[in-house]
C-alpha cells in the first residue's frame, strides 16, 4: 500500500533540505531550469547532462533541433539538477516515481560531459532515488563501468547498436559495433543491467545483420533488446542523400505524408520491427516494448502507467485509497470530483488544465496506473 499524499510530503521535505544546501543564487538558478517545468515524456522525465555530440550521426535528429556537433556540459550541479528535478509538479520522488532517462539531446559518457553525468547519478541516486536509465554509444571501459556501478545501487544501461556494415557511413565519428559490444560486457560484468537499444531500425537492415547484432549483444551479458522506429525530419532526409544512403528509396517509401522543418515524422515500420521481433525470440532475447519497461525490471518494480504495460508482474502493482486522490488535488489547486478505480485510474476534475495534467502526471506515477482525466 502506497500513500499518494506521503509521496508529496516526501516531495516537499526533500526540496526544503537541498534548498538548505544551496546558496541563494544556486537556488533561483534551478528554480528556473526547465528540469523544474518540463512535463515527462511517456518514458519519463528526460534529463540533460549536456548539449549537442559530436558522434555526427547523420540519422540524429537532436543536430535539426540546434544542438551542435561541439558538446558541453550542463551548467547545473548535482544538488542544482536534484532540486530543479524535485521542484518540478508532475515528478514523483523515489523509487517507485518519475523514471529519469538520460541522453536525450547528448552522449552521456563523451569526455565533455562524463564527469557531470557520473554526478548526476550519484547526486540523483543518493537524494532522490528515482530509476535512472542511460543510453550510450561511448566506449565503455572497465574501470568506467565499474565507476557507474558505484555511483548507484541499480541502473539501467542502454547500448545502441543499430548497424554493423554501414556505421562509417552513418556514425562517423562514434564508437565501433566492435567498441559496443564491449560495453555490454563491461557494464554487464560491472554488475549493471545492460540492454541492447536497436534503436532506430534503419530502412533497407537484413535479417543477417538482426541476427549478428543481437547475437552478439546477447554472448556479451544482454538482458534484452529494446527496439525503436526512425524518425525524419526534411534535414535529415537531405544529409542521408548527400552520403548517399542505399536504401533511400525504401527510406522515402515509409515516409507517412509529407516531411517538412524540423517536424520529426515517425516512418512506417511495422514488418521491419516484426523481422526485428522475430530474429530476437528465436535467439532467445528478452524483449522490452519499451525504454522504460527496461528501466523497470533493472529496478524490480511493476508498472501499469502505458498502454505497452503491464511491466513486471500487474499483482504487484500497489494498492492506495481513493480518498487520497482526491484529497492531493488540494495541492494542485484542483477539485477532483470524481475517482473510479479499475486498470486505469479515471478522475473528474476541474480546475487549471496544466495544473490537472501535471497532478495526473504525479499519480500516475505514483500509483503505477494509467489516469484518465475529464473536466
Amino acid at each position: 500500500m502506497i500513500s499518494l499524499l506521503e509521496a508529496w510530503e516526501k516531495k516537499r521535505e526533500l526540496l526544503s533540505m537541498l534548498k538548505e544546501k544551496l546558496s541563494q543564487s544556486e537556488f533561483e538558478e534551478s528554480k528556473k531550469d526547465p528540469h523544474s517545468l518540463r512535463p515527462p515524456r511517456p518514458c519519463g522525465l528526460t534529463v540533460h547532462t549536456g548539449f549537442g555530440c559530436a558522434f555526427c550521426c547523420v540519422y540524429c535528429y537532436i543536430y535539426d533541433m540546434g544542438f551542435t556537433s561541439k558538446p558541453r556540459p550542463y551548467p547545473l550541479s548535482g544538488l542544482q539538477i536534484s532540486y530543479a528535478i524535485s521542484s518540478n509538479p508532475s515528478v514523483a520522488i523515489g523509487v517507485g516515481g518519475t523514471p529519469l532517462a538520460f541522453g536525450a539531446i547528448t552522449e552521456p559518457f563523451m569526455d565533455e560531459s562524463r564527469k557531470k553525468t557520473l554526478e548526476y547519478i550519484s547526486t540523483i541516486s543518493s537524494y532522490l532515488g528515482n530509476p535512472i536509465q542511460f543510453s550510450t554509444k561511448t566506449f565503455i571501459e572497465r574501470d568506467l563501468a565499474s565507476e557507474i556501478r558505484k555511483s548507484a545501487e541499480k541502473v539501467s544501461a542502454l547500448v545502441t547498436i543499430v548497424t554493423t556494415s554501414l556505421y562509417k557511413l552513418l556514425e562517423p565519428k562514434a564508437p565501433s559495433p566492435d567498441e559496443r559490444f564491449m560495453s555490454i560486457e563491461n557494464l554487464s560484468r560491472a554488475g549493471v543491467h545492460t540492454v541492447l537499444f536497436l534503436r532506430p531500425i534503419l530502412p533497407g537492415m537484413k535479417i543477417d545483420e538482426v541476427e549478428e547484432i543481437v547475437s552478439r549483444s546477447l554472448d556479451a551479458g544482454a538482458r534484452g533488446i529494446v527496439v525503436g522506429s526512425m524518425r525524419v525530419t526534411e534535414k535529415m532526409i537531405r544529409r542521408l542523400k548527400c552520403i548517399n544512403y542505399p536504401y533511400m528509396d525504401d527510406l522515402l517509401k515509409r515516409i507517412p505524408g509529407m516531411v517538412r522543418g524540423d517536424k520529426q515524422v515517425t516512418l512506417r515500420m511495422n514488418d521491419l520491427k516484426k523481422m526485428v521481433y522475430d530474429e530476437a525470440w528465436k535467439l532467445g532475447a528478452r524483449i522490452y516494448p519499451s525504454a522504460c519497461a527496461a528501466n523497470m525490471d533493472a529496478h524490480g518494480i511493476s508498472c501499469n502507467a502505458c498502454d505497452m504495460g503491464p511491466c513486471g508482474d500487474p499483482d504487484n502493482l500497489p494498492g492506495f485509497e481513493l480518498d487520497e486522490v482526491r484529497a492531493l488535488g488540494k495541492y494542485y489547486e484542483i477539485r477532483v470530483e470524481k475517482v473510479i478505480p479499475g486498470d486505469a485510474l479515471k478522475i473528474k476534475a476541474s480546475g487549471d488544465k496544466m495544473r490537472i495534467k501535471q497532478f495526473v502526471e504525479f499519480a500516475k506515477w505514483v500509483t503505477k496506473r494509467k489516469v484518465l482525466a475529464k473536466s
